[in-house]
C-alpha cells in the first residue's frame, strides 16, 4: 500500500513539474532572462513546444544517467536554496518596500523565517558533508548558471 501511494505521489509530482518546468522557462525567455528561441509557440497548438522540448530532453538525460534515489534527492536538494533564498526575500522586501501592502503576515515573523532558513542551510550542509560527491555535482550544476546567466542575459 505504502509502495503504491508513493508511486502516486511521485507520478504527481513528476506531472506538476513537467507542466510548469516548460512553461517556466517560456516565461523567462519571453522576459529576456533565457534563451530566446525558448520562447517559441507552436503555430498550432499555441504550446511552448520548444521549452516542452528541452524539458523532456532534460528529464531523459537525467533519468538515462541517474537512479531514482539519485534523481530523488537532487531534486530535494536543488530546491531547498531556492526556497531559502525566496524566504530571505521577505526580510529584504520589508526592508526596502515598507510602504507595499501586506494582504498576507507570515506568522512569526522575523523568527519563523530565520528557524525556516537555518533549517535548509543545514539541510544541504548535511548533504555536502555526508554525501559530498552527488552533492557537489548538483551545487556544480545549479552554480553553472549563474556565469552563463551574467554572461548571456544581465544587462548592464
Amino acid at each position: 500500500m505504502i509502495s503504491v501511494v508513493v508511486t502516486i505521489s511521485t507520478f504527481g509530482a513528476l506531472m506538476s513539474t513537467m507542466l510548469t518546468a516548460p512553461r517556466t522557462f517560456f516565461a523567462m525567455a519571453n522576459d529576456g532572462l533565457l534563451f530566446r528561441r525558448l520562447a517559441g509557440v507552436h503555430p498550432q497548438y499555441g504550446t511552448p513546444h520548444v521549452a516542452i522540448t528541452l524539458a523532456a530532453a532534460l528529464g531523459v538525460a537525467f533519468v538515462f544517467t541517474r537512479t531514482f534515489e539519485q534523481l530523488a534527492d537532487a531534486f530535494v536538494l536543488s530546491i531547498w536554496p531556492f526556497y531559502c533564498i525566496a524566504v530571505a526575500g521577505l526580510y529584504r522586501l520589508r526592508r526596502t518596500k515598507p510602504e507595499l501592502p501586506r494582504p498576507y503576515k507570515v506568522p512569526g515573523y522575523p523568527v519563523i523565517p530565520a528557524v525556516f532558513i537555518a533549517a535548509g542551510i543545514y539541510l544541504v550542509g548535511n548533504a555536502l558533508v555526508s554525501d559530498p560527491v552527488p552533492t557537489g555535482v548538483t551545487c556544480a550544476i545549479i552554480l553553472a548558471g549563474v556565469p552563463v546567466y551574467y554572461l548571456a542575459f544581465k544587462k548592464t
